[in-house]
């Protein structure tokens, strides 16, 4: 397993255990060989007490394997980005079969097994990924992620001034996002997202590894298209389940964070889509920040919006109705462009103890579909300020998106 740190020691820690714990094993049920490469890059907290955490577990999977490489810490020069650690991180490994990971994770028992076993038995997988959960209970799901193309751009652009666009798009990946989330069977998507996936590290190292110029964001978008121009499938593993804390490292330096985003992004629009990408991207930035245009900027919600208030408590959704089955987003993003999703039935939804003890101190939105019968109807929308931190109440008013 390779893993890219940054400032994210604590998370670091128990994707370790939890790795020890429900480690790989051959068709067979038996244990099997696996090791552990960690790099650090140049987290500006690099305490020593950090470090010594890292390294015990590192330690400790290092016995439990028996080999004394089986555990390694690499604190690396510089911060030359996701795609430069992971390169490096791969550098030190061994194994034939290489799992891609974020620190901010945990793993389940049978997560990384049932990922071997369908790219084992599947010749046309180039890679393969779980389905993502953002909770321990596993009952809030993340969203496949969104492939960036020139005709997103454009809808998203669009959307900016024209609501009902907006509404159609943010439905159109609601939808999407409940096929892929009740897939049953193994499935192709688009991309991946690089907080997992495991792939061959012949065919890996055949295709380019991860493009270095990225210094965050958007390489995993990058090589999902090379896998695919290579012919290969990205295929989602119905039954191999990831718990993924979102972002932890990149709240810890947000600026850092939107700089390299929008480095990526221009890279990404170049190399896929040559001088007609900065071309569009330039434009559709302009268009949007364009002080005479913001008149003509329209935002509405699809259904009224009801404000919660700000609570340290957690949030309870009233649907209005009594639904067989419905859909609940939750997001940062008022317009519901990528989103968390729970699925139930009921007449009120609202977080688990365990679930809420995830949330963080911002302001989240939530839009509630009735799923009952085959229809996706939209029912509602709520506003909620958060003044919970990851278990822990504060006083500070959460910022977010109006």
């Amino acid at each position: 397993m390779l893993i890219v740190n940054y400032n994210s020691w604590g998370e670091c820690v128990q994707a370790i255990a939890t790795l020890r714990a429900n480690g790989p094993t051959r068709p067979d049920g038996s244990p099997m060989p696996f090791e552990c490469v960690v790099v650090d890059n140049l987290s500006p907290q690099r305490d020593p007490a950090s470090i010594a955490a890292v390294e015990h577990e590192l330690r400790l999977l290092a016995e439990q394997q028996r080999d004394p490489l089986a555990g390694r810490l690499i604190l690396h020069h510089e911060n030359g980005g996701y795609s430069k650690g992971m390169n490096e991180a791969l550098a030190h490994a061994r194994g034939r079969w290489i799992l891609v990971s974020n620190p901010d994770v945990l793993f389940l028992p049978g997560l990384v097994s049932r990922l071997q076993r369908q790219l084992e038995n599947d010749p046309k997988a180039g890679c393969v990924v779980p389905k993502g959960f953002w909770d321990p209970e596993c009952s809030g799901r993340l969203p496949p992620n969104t492939l960036p193309t020139l005709r997103e751009l454009f809808v998203t652009t669009l959307g900016a001034f024209w609501p009902k666009v907006s509404h159609r798009y943010a439905a159109k990946l609601a939808r999407r996002w409940v096929e892929v989330w009740t897939a049953t069977q193994p499935i192709a998507l688009p991309m991946m997202s690089g907080c997992m996936f495991l792939v061959e590290r012949a065919f890996f190292e055949r295709i380019g590894r991860f493009d270095e110029r990225y210094p965050l964001y958007y390489e995993d978008t990058d090589l999902s298209l090379t896998i695919r121009r290579a012919g290969r499938t990205i295929t989602q593993v119905p039954d191999a389940h990831l718990v993924h804390f979102v972002n932890r490292s990149g709240m810890r330096d947000l600026e850092t964070m939107w700089q390299r985003h929008a480095t990526s992004r221009r890279l990404y629009f170049r190399k896929w889509y040559g001088w007609l990408g900065p071309l569009a991207l330039g434009l559709a930035d302009r268009i949007l920040n364009a002080k005479w245009l913001q008149r003509f900027r329209k935002f509405a919600f699809a259904t009224p919006l009801q404000d919660l208030g700000a609570s340290d408590a957690p949030p309870v959704l009233d649907l209005g109705r009594d639904c067989q089955r419905y859909l609940v987003l939750l997001s940062l993003d008022a317009r519901f462009y990528l989103a968390a999703g729970t699925l139930g039935a009921g007449r009120t939804w609202t977080p688990s103890p365990l679930a809420f003890q995830h949330f963080v101190n911002a302001t989240f939105y939530f839009a509630a579909y009735d799923l009952s019968g085959g229809r996706f109807e939209r029912i509602g929308s709520w506003k909620y300020h958060c003044l919970s931190h990851l278990g822990t109440s504060v006083a500070k008013p959460p910022g977010g998106p109006q």
